[in-house]
């Protein structure tokens, strides 16, 4: 268990050191007791790893261990066998729930790369593997479909006439302790499962947990009669027998299996006299109700419970009659948290000696739903609210999570999301009180996370109990119940409005707590109905789901009066004229955004995102009808985006106050818009420094790339072809900061495998990850590292840039003002010739060419791109390169991106608008007649011709990166449709 011997090894050295030691015990109908030891299991593993090997033409020296998924009901000895077969052959396991659809088995099979299925024999299994190929395939013609064999059943792996099979027979390659080794996944309960990977050192971690635990398992029997084996609980207990000696108690292998019973659980458990039982609380409730049950439970060691809450009373009345019940508690992420396992009674006597002391009076066992974290753990308990706390796990020499999502103190952790509170005079021992994850997913893609916005809503003065809302919507809102003596009907505006008022405060404080995207507006406060109460559990906690669905109508309607209209405590100007209007709007944006903004500061790089753009435009709008009466509806939706200014912001709303706004013609806007664009420009390309090279820096033996922007599709791609790419020495990966927070490392990695790329080129020594801003000093990394690039960087590729097809020029001034850092950075390196520039431009630039002009590679006319301010930046920023290759020494190469279309299989984010509409197509039978050609380029192909580029020489420094022989996408729908 010290890493000297990987776990496949372990299972080789039981059946040679452990020979007739018991791994698996069961009985069969008539109650024959049976035996699998140690010896037998780890010929059957062998003959497992042979057969896997067999299937997938297993070859000496792999380097990544291929993933063979299980999707099968397989009874316990022959899933467990095959799924340590798989692991001793060299593979990666990757058992799936079998009670996952269709839709989720495809994509986890898409997303961990799946080159082979195990498919169970029953017709269950085999119509849910098709279904999920179907799925795969329907996604794209070039989708791989892995392969698929029988799952082994018993007779294959263990009878009597099979030939032994010797440790030879199958040779073992060392690998790595940090090389993945199996992978489980999560459960999906609020989206698709994610891939959950263990290493070799992970499930040693794992299974040391019980040696700082409190009871001996050495062939202690423990009933895992009702844990199926694909799931976690069920897989890692089995494995742990190798570490701990203990015996699996399991149901008797049968084709098909038997569905496990409340009844059979216990008649099996009884008849191979088990010590421990394990299982999922609805079964311990149900054995609860039977005297006779209970009776027996009473005399085993301890019935272990996990996955969820066991009800209280239930719990009670077992641990008054006697059973010891034992939460064990952790994820798969992170393995057990609490002590694995407490020894008989030794949890009682401790609550019991601990009561006393603190002079109440306590049954022993009364808090068994109370639990200590183990002491080889670093936990750290982060406050919640309410004297709750979510439980962090910090890395240290002992364990080592599989996931890290967070940071404490500068140093990666994991968050549970599990909120525990501690005992009320019990110090150190702790509950389960609920998950901070109750996620509520916004239309923008934010999440807002509605638990501890909640509980410090409930605790106001005035408020019984409330529940946020806002799936698939721009914003969030919160369904609020007054208390009794508070309660009225909604239907009374005054009223609503008064009751607004009086929780604002308590409002203020969540806002102040929330992130910006789930900060909430007076109007989207929501007052229950006397009429429609809340739904609420025996545990008085509102049931979220029914609540939402039985307000749903009025849910909808408050979204609709938010487009027509916004609340605001600033009362309008009484008069339009610019500084009575400029003091108004100064204090609309003030209140929206809880901060001031100077009156020319860009109000989105202020933070101002397109919620509070709503909520802005709504007042001013709101403001302007009441006083002047006037209609509202011809000014466009992006008002707030065409004046992100308060001073533009203001002339332009008090022109429609005094209804002078229309006069403003098209030529007009455009002759500002280029303007603006010239005005960027000049900005921009003022004083270049000179290069001057420094002969006593040498340049580096291979190339030295600086590259923005790889958590993105194309960025991904770069990332991993300039790692493949034997010419390349060392990658600077540039990206901004997280909204959320979260490690660039983890964003990277998660980045690289949605997309099915290899995640281990972030272990290469090549591969430096840089979080930073190219707008800021030493482009926010710091002086010290800053010269490091200087100092080495020979080829810059600049892939970051914000998509944003709303906002306007001037809120796009920041990724202007990167490339002008790019450019300094370049001509302050000390070699004889700065470092080449790539700059991904678009083929937005030339959006108004007209249909007939011939464009060539060189600089376009202003207004060409104008319209968006997307379109208009990278203008701005073509012609700031341009000037620098007339004036400085630096030789930069513009690459214009048209449409990029897929990878190298041929996938394509199906949510994407051509996929989308290619999907839809065999269902509505047509597909869009549209003759004209297009030049969408593959993304692989894009990506390395980005790569090449760094080293090329343009007398133009512009390249159009399109296809070269464009197609009509219509034909090829119509001979699909066929």
């Amino acid at each position: 268990m010290d890493g000297s011997l990987t776990y496949p090894q372990l299972f080789d050295y039981h059946g040679q050191h452990s020979a007739d030691h018991r791994l698996f015990v069961y009985a069969e109908d008539d109650g024959t007791l049976k035996t699998i030891n140690w010896s037998q299991a780890s010929q059957a593993i062998r003959r497992s790893a042979l057969f896997v090997r067999d299937r997938l033409g297993w070859q000496p020296g792999m380097v990544d261990a291929p993933v063979v998924a299980i999707l099968s009901a397989s009874d316990s000895i022959p899933y467990a066998t095959t799924f340590m077969g798989a692991m001793r052959a060299g593979y990666t396991p990757f058992p799936i729930s079998t009670r996952n659809s269709p839709a989720a088995v495809a994509y986890l099979l898409e997303k961990t790369n799946a080159q082979h299925v195990l498919v169970g024999l029953d017709q269950a299994m085999q119509d849910l593997a098709r279904d999920a190929f179907e799925i795969l395939k329907s996604q794209s013609q070039f989708a791989t479909v892995p392969g698929t064999s029988p799952m082994p059943v018993f007779s294959d792996l263990y009878g009597a006439d099979i030939a032994d099979v010797a440790v030879e027979d199958v040779p073992y390659e060392q690998r790595g302790l940090e090389e993945r080794t199996f992978l489980l996944h999560s459960s999906g309960s609020t989206a698709f499962p994610k891939q959950i990977p263990f290493t070799y050192r992970s499930i040693l971690q794992f299974a040391r947990a019980a040696f700082y635990g409190e009871l001996d398992l050495t062939d202690r029997v423990i009933s895992l009669h009702s844990v199926p084996m694909f799931h976690a609980m069920g897989i890692l207990m089995t494995l742990c027998t190798a570490a701990y000696g203990m015996v699996a108690a399991v149901p008797a292998p049968k084709t098909p299996p038997a569905v496990p019973t409340n009844d059979s659980v216990i008649e099996g458990a009884k008849a191979t006299n088990a010590n421990l039982l394990l299982t999922v609380p609805a079964m311990v409730e149900a054995w609860s109700r039977n005297p006779e049950y209970v009776k027996w439970i009473a005399t085993r060691d301890a019935v272990i419970y996990g996955g969820g809450p066991l009800n209280k009373e239930r719990g009670d009345y077992m641990v008054h009659h006697g059973v010891e019940i034992i939460n064990i508690y952790g994820s798969t992420e992170c393995g057990p948290l609490n002590v694995f396992l407490t020894g008989k009674r030794l949890l009682d006597t401790l609550i019991h000696a601990e009561s006393n002391k603190n002079s109440l009076s306590a049954n022993p066992g009364i808090d068994w739903e109370h639990f200590r974290f183990a002491s080889y753990l670093n936990v750290k308990l982060e406050p919640h609210g309410n004297d709750q706390y979510e439980v962090v796990l910090v890395p240290n020499e002992f364990v080592r999570p599989n996931l890290l999502n967070t940071k404490v103190d500068g140093v990666d952790a994991y968050a549970t999301s599990d909120l525990v509170a501690p005992h009320p005079t019990k110090k150190g021992f702790y509950k389960i009180v609920g998950r901070t994850d109750d996620q509520i997913m916004h239309s923008t893609g934010e999440k807002t996370n509605p638990g501890p916005l909640e509980l410090m809503m409930n605790q106001d003065p005035h408020v019984q109990a409330s529940v946020m809302f806002g799936r698939g919507r721009l914003q969030a809102g919160i369904l609020v119940e007054p208390k009794p003596e508070f309660s009225f009907d909604p239907s009374d505006d005054a009223k609503v409005a008064e009751f607004r008022n009086k929780i604002w405060p308590t409002v203020l404080k969540m806002n102040a707590f929330a992130p910006q995207h789930s900060r909430l507006f007076k109007e989207m406060i929501l007052i229950a109905k006397p009429s429609k109460p809340f739904f609420y559990t025996a545990k008085h906690t509102v049931r979220r789901g029914a609540v939402v669905k039985e307000y749903e109508d009025e849910i909808d309607a408050i979204y609709d009066s938010v487009e027509a209209s916004s609340q605001s405590a600033v009362p309008p100007p009484a008069s339009w004229d610019i500084p009575s209007t400029t003091e108004f709007v100064r204090r609309v944006a003030a209140q929206v955004m809880g901060r001031t903004v100077p009156d020319d500061g860009d109000l989105f790089q202020h933070g101002c995102d397109s919620l509070q753009a709503t909520y802005i435009r709504n007042t001013l709008l709101r403001a302007v009808r009441e006083t002047q009466k006037i209609d509202t509806r011809h000014v466009r939706e992006s008002f707030i985006y065409d004046n992100p200014t308060i001073a533009q912001l203001s002339a332009s709303i008090a022109s429609v106050a005094l209804g002078t706004d229309r006069s403003e013609s098209a030529s007009t806007s455009a002759a500002a818009r280029i303007d603006a664009m010239r005005a960027m420009l000049t900005k921009y390309t003022a004083n270049f420094p000179v290069h001057k090279a420094d002969p006593s820096v040498k340049r580096p033996a291979g190339d030295v790339v600086l590259v923005t922007g790889t958590t993105g599709s194309l960025g991904c791609h770069l990332l991993a072809q300039l790692s493949e790419n034997q010419e390349v020495a060392r990658i600077y990966a540039l990206n901004r900061p997280a909204k959320d927070q979260l490690p660039l490392r983890e964003r990277q990695r998660s980045a690289l495998i949605d997309r099915g790329l290899d995640a281990s080129v972030l272990e290469s020594e090549k591969v430096v990850l840089l979080e930073g801003d190219l707008a800021k000093a030493h482009f926010g990394v710091g002086e010290k590292v800053y010269e490091e690039l200087r100092r080495s960087v020979t080829h810059i590729i600049h892939n970051a840039w914000r998509v944003d097809f709303v906002i306007q020029l001037t809120s796009f001034e920041p990724q202007v003002q990167g490339v002008r850092a790019l450019v300094d950075f370049a001509l302050s390196s000390p070699f004889p010739e700065p470092p080449s520039l790539v700059f991904e431009s678009s083929m937005g630039t030339l959006q108004n060419a007209p249909n007939n002009e011939f464009i060539l590679e060189t600089s376009s006319k202003p207004e060409y791109a104008i319209g968006t301010g997307y379109a208009e930046s990278k203008w701005v920023s073509e012609q700031i390169l341009f000037t620098s290759s007339e004036k400085t020494a630096l030789n930069p190469l513009i690459a214009r991106l048209g449409q990029i279309c897929a990878g190298p299989d041929g996938a394509w984010n199906a949510h994407e608008w051509f996929p989308s509409i290619v999907q839809s197509a065999p269902t509505l039978g047509c597909f869009p007649d549209d003759n004209r050609s297009v030049d969408w380029i593959q993304l692989d192909l894009a990506t390395a011709a980005l790569i090449d580029f760094r080293n090329a020489s343009s007398p133009t420094h512009l390249v159009h990166l399109v296809h070269p022989r464009p197609r009509v996408p219509a034909h090829a729908g119509r001979r699909r449709l066929r």
